[in-house]
């Protein structure tokens, strides 16, 4: 049987994101082909939000440290 596959996202040189009549969630990069029931896409998606949101938010205390405005040099 030939599935239905809709696509949700495509990205040029990096992959895209299938949505098949079977059920599942296809996810192709580079190397890799990820197959994902609903629930799995889910957990995927939040992950990965929540990994971009610590990202964010270590990078901003790291920024706090820096003193781009101040350069010592020694002569």
């Amino acid at each position: 049987m030939v599935h239905e596959k809709n696509r949700l996202a495509f990205r040029e040189g990096f992959g895209s994101v299938v949505r098949c009549s079977c059920g599942q969630y296809h996810i192709h990069l580079p190397g890799v082909s990820i197959h994902l029931n609903e629930k799995g896409f889910s957990h995927l998606i939040q992950m990965i939000l929540e990994a971009k949101e610590n990202k964010d938010l270590y990078r901003f205390n790291e920024a706090k440290f820096e003193k781009s405005h101040l350069r010592i040099v020694k002569n």
